[in-house]
């Protein structure tokens, strides 16, 4: 390697070394020759000999500049491989010049770099990392630098201590004085971050109880307490590059990282617990939760009296109203919930981590509680409704938190609680519902049918535990079921409390309740399932399932006024089903599909109930969501309803309606549902199969185009073929050439080879059964893959061309797929045959539009059955014209989502319409009033302007992601920023005020179809 000579690279060391230079210039000294030395052109011994006056002058700033400069140097090559005597070489100077408090900051950039550097390229040895922290120690003052040289002070610690542990580990009690002094007092953001995480990294180094760690607890906690809760002031704008967050999470890391801080820390943070401060009890209680789990059980079990009692005082007697005083309304509640949640996690943490020889230490502490034992005799012996008062409501939530957790923690702790409260609660329930009387009275009063609702409460919140218990104790169900626990408690007052549930889904018959009926009724459901979601190996007894599957069904058949309890109802059932897949329970499973799908699916089978339509569909929606069996079932009997109403609608309105209803359900949210959830598709392809087998009846043909269902049925098909694979695609296409090349009454086989021209005289004339079969068939090619292989490609882009001609929307839309898609085709080798037969297309549109208004174009002779509806004859008529136009914007999108140059043919020609004057756009005039041919012409223009909001507009029915249409990225911008310009020239140049207008009208549809950031980066031009 060739090596630069000294006049090329020293000027560089002149630059950074001269004060009066410019940052920039003394970074790109540094960058130059850092590059150098990597790049092998410059030795680190030749730099450094070069340097040598620099780095020993008695000028103390031209030395700290040479200093600096070797130090920022170091930092830039720490991938490069350096040798042993190099590096020990470079230690020995860096360490030596951390004594020289002149030039210091180029000595901890030094050594800083020598720390960071890996053993793969040479780094500082043991012996000298030892020696850097002894000169460290005897040499800086930390706190006597400025912010900058003190984080170079905390990163060389904490590197040490987390890199070189060996180098401390033999060091005396020096190292934590020094600590003790580097950290004190600091108050800068970053440096605070680093000091914490030195005292965490130190603190772990030293886990013997006598060592070093344990004999300086108490001084460095000091110092850390100083410091809690964190206040920062500072706004996120300052980049300080520290937050308060970031703060507060590494002091809380230090608090927690030895043992040795519990004397202290623990009487510190329940001391704090009591501050009227919000920020300082929502911490105390974060670093109380992590102190719990980390400092052991065997230290804070003496601690359990006053934790308990700290966190009863918060989870029962703190209030919105406590916080107000710094705070508005909703950041009080806000805080209230945030510090109620903490302290229901640090519970649980106590609850979970604190053992002893005693193991009902805790848990009687908490039930022998006073305040609680008061608390359960409030809340049982209440007569009148608790969800009036917000005071009560708090005791009774805060009452069922605790249980909560209690009984959550293990099945010992859960059968404790059971065997304590749960069968008086029961008890209490069953007595104050009175199940002799017919009506359940909620309402205040003292009659013996008030129902109790903190008892309800607290039995849910006991069920929702034992249940999560369940959950996660499944290996281990033997113990659970065993004499004397929870599970034995709960069969035997089963019955009643599931009476109790089903008659309060009864306490209001009427469409409206109120905000507490609703909430009982919220109870109920909650109850019931929790009940029939235990997992299988600790289920209920199949009839007490089946009991609460009846229940919630008999709701969604009879009680579909009531919104709100039909919903939850249906919900809940949805939630049952689910559960039953997920813990693989066969057995309810079968009761499932017998006594809920069964009901559903038979409700939404027929057209003649009196529940709404809309209803039957979503409950059979809900329900399937359940699992993929279920919706299956659903699926299949929505394929059945349809096939057997399309042969019983016959005039009757109510059955089109249903079966439009039924397949907009089924395309729109059952076949997603599958795809996506569970990626099934032989439904789909089973179900386009027996559609095209029942089209090929004529009878049923003509009942569906009498009745009006040829649209629902369109859609319905693209959403099935859409979700087929490359092969299913392939049979159902297989399947519809062969019923349209069979049915259609056009000569199809003469239009296989040749490709309509425009010297052909006659546009055949097509029956209604014609057309349907073409809607049908354009509803398959919509929702086809690129790569599904598809035959007689030829005779298919005839024939809709044929019927786009004749104005046929749904042919414009196959052509669109088509041409987007580019089909895949043993036809078409290559795209230029497909782009010639597009030529084509186009030519044949542009010259229909732009014909004479007398110049006529005929009809075939031949004959069409006597109900056939027979095409508008292409004679030039506008209403011809205009559909044409349309047909050519849905081909143009189709070219422009795929980022076809030929989309410029289309968008010229759509703009020569617009701009022509009303004389032009007709090479001759019609044979008609002057006031035809100027309402004719604007016609046409209006349709050209509209055309621009097809090719720019998202669609539901062709070219989206759905039916796999290919979209070039950032198509809408490019196709915006081309027309632009375009269009203000023409509107600036154009004179005619109605062309102006029309002009507007499409530059209007191209910019409101626009992406936003396009429009806003052309604004100036467009404003």
């Amino acid at each position: 390697m060739v090596m630069v000579p000294p006049s090329e690279w020293v000027p560089h060391v002149e630059a950074f070394v001269d004060v009066s230079r410019s940052l920039a210039q003394h970074s790109a000294s540094v960058d130059a020759l850092a590059a150098l030395v990597n790049k092998d052109k410059l030795t680190l011994f030749d730099l450094v000999s070069k340097m040598d006056m620099y780095l020993t002058t008695t000028d103390h700033i031209v030395r700290s500049r040479g200093i600096m400069l070797l130090g920022e140097i170091m930092s830039q090559i720490s991938f490069k491989w350096l040798d042993v005597n190099s590096i020990a070489t470079l230690s020995d100077f860096f360490i030596s010049r951390l004594s020289d408090w002149q030039a210091l900051r180029g000595a901890l950039v030094g050594c800083l770099a020598l720390l960071h550097r890996k053993p793969s390229v040479g780094s500082i040895v043991i012996s000298d990392v030892k020696r850097l922290v002894e000169s460290f120690l005897e040499y800086i003052q930390v706190q006597s630098l400025a912010a900058a040289d003190r984080k170079l002070c905390f990163q060389i610690l904490c590197c040490v201590l987390n890199d070189y542990p060996e180098a401390v580990k033999t060091m005396d009690d020096e190292l934590l004085c020094g600590i003790c002094q580097t950290i004190d007092e600091e108050k800068d953001p970053e440096c605070l971050k680093l000091s914490f995480h030195l005292v965490e990294a130190v603190m772990k180094l030293f886990p013997d109880p006598s060592g070093l760690a344990a004999q300086f607890a108490s001084d460095l906690f000091e110092i850390l307490s100083n410091y809690f809760p964190v206040y920062f002031t500072h706004e996120a704008s300052d980049n300080l590059g520290a937050t308060r967050d970031d703060l507060s999470r590494a002091l809380m890391h230090a608090f927690c990282s030895t043992p040795f801080f519990e004397p202290f820390a623990i009487p510190l943070l329940l001391d704090k617990l009591s501050s009227s401060l919000p920020l300082a009890k929502l911490d105390s209680l974060k670093y109380l939760d992590n102190c719990i789990s980390c400092y052991g059980a065997d230290r804070m079990v003496r601690h359990t009296s006053a934790i308990w009692s700290k966190l009863k005082e918060v989870l029962f007697s703190l209030s919105s109203d406590q916080l107000l005083s710094s705070w508005s309304p909703k950041d009080a509640e806000k805080n209230k919930n945030q510090i109620m949640s903490e302290a229901k996690n640090c519970l649980k943490a106590a609850v979970t981590y604190i053992h002893s020889s005693d193991r009902d230490l805790f848990i009687n502490l908490i039930l022998l509680d006073d305040d609680i034992v008061n608390n359960f005799h409030s809340v049982t012996i209440e007569e009148k409704s608790i969800c009036s008062s917000p005071q009560k409501l708090h005791q009774l939530q805060a009452l069922g938190s605790v249980i909560s957790i209690l009984a959550e923690s293990s099945t010992y702790f859960c059968t404790r609680i059971f065997q304590a409260h749960f069968t008086r609660l029961i008890d209490i329930l069953v007595n104050s519902a009175g199940f002799e009387s017919q009506h359940l009275n909620i309402c205040n009063g003292s009659s013996s049918g008030t129902v109790n609702y903190g008892a309800l409460y607290l039995c849910l919140q006991m069920l929702s535990s034992c249940r999560e218990v369940a959950v996660t104790s499944q290996e281990e169900f033997a113990p659970v079921k065993s004499a004397n626990t929870w599970w034995l408690i709960l069969m035997g007052k089963l019955e009643p409390f599931i009476h109790l549930l089903g008659k309060l889904l009864t306490i209001d018959s009427q469409p409206i309740q109120s905000a507490v009926e609703q909430e009982y009724v919220s109870s109920a459901m909650k109850g019931l399932l929790i009940l029939a979601t235990f997992p299988e190996q600790c289920s209920l007894p199949a009839n007490a399932y089946e009991d609460i599957l009846l229940m919630l069904t008999s709701v969604i058949t009879n009680k579909y006024e009531n919104v709100h309890l039909w919903r939850l109802s249906l919900r809940t059932l949805a939630s049952i089903g689910s559960s039953a897949v997920e813990f693989h329970d066969s057995q309810k499973e079968m009761i499932y599909n017998r006594i809920v799908v069964d009901k559903i699916i038979s409700l939404a089978k027929s057209c003649d109930t009196s529940m709404p339509l809309n209803l039957r569909l979503e409950a059979s929606f809900e329900v399937g969501t359940a699992g993929v069996n279920y919706m299956l079932r659903v699926a299949r009997s929505l394929e059945e309803a349809v096939i057997i109403n399309i042969f019983q609608v016959n005039g009757r309105t109510e059955c089109v309606e249903y079966v439009e209803c039924l397949m907009d359900c089924y395309s729109s949210r059952l076949l997603p549902w599958l795809f996506t959830s569970a990626g099934v598709n032989d439904f789909a392809l089973s179900f386009a199969m027996r559609l095209w087998d029942e089209i090929s009846d004529l009878a049923t043909l003509d009942r569906i185009i009498s009745q009006g269902l040829l649209d629902s049925l369109m859609m319905g098909m693209k959403f099935l073929v859409g979700v087929c694979t490359e092969e299913q695609q392939s049979l159902i296409i297989q399947k519809a050439c062969s019923t349209i090349s069979s049915m259609l009454s056009l000569p199809v086989k003469s239009m296989v080879h040749h490709v309509l021209s425009e010297d052909d005289e006659l546009v055949p004339a097509h029956s209604a059964q014609d057309k349907a079969l073409v809607c049908m068939l354009s509803s398959v090619i919509v929702g086809l893959r690129p790569q599904t292989p598809v035959q007689d490609m030829t005779m298919m882009i005839n024939l809709f061309a044929v019927f786009l001609l004749n104005g046929q929307m749904p042919a414009a839309h196959a052509l669109a797929s088509i041409f987007n898609k580019y089909l895949h085709n043993s036809e078409f080798s290559h795209e230029n045959k497909l782009d010639k037969i597009l030529d084509v297309i186009l030519g044949r549109c542009f010259s229909i539009v732009l014909a004479s208004s007398n110049s006529k174009i005929s009809h075939s002779s031949g004959a069409i059955s006597d109900n056939a509806n027979c095409s508008d004859s292409m004679s030039g008529s506008v209403g011809s014209k205009v559909d044409i136009l349309c047909g050519l914007a849905w081909i143009g999108k189709g070219l422009l989502m795929r980022g076809d140059e030929k989309v410029k043919d289309v968008s010229m020609f759509l703009l020569k319409c617009l701009v022509s004057d009303q004389n032009s756009v007709n090479v001759q005039p019609y044979q008609k009033t002057q006031n035809d041919n100027v309402s004719s012409d604007a016609s046409l223009a209006t349709s050209a302007a509209d055309a621009f909001h097809v090719m720019m507009s998202d669609s539901e029915v062709c070219l989206n992601k759905k039916f796999h249409a290919k979209i070039k990225l950032l198509y809408k911008q490019r196709f915006f920023s081309i027309l632009m310009p375009i269009f203000l020239s023409k509107i600036k140049e154009t004179p005619v005020l109605t062309t102006k207008l029309v002009l507007y009208r499409a530059f209007g549809h191209i910019i409101s179809n626009a992406p936003v950031s396009a429009v806003i980066t052309e604004a100036h031009q467009t404003v």
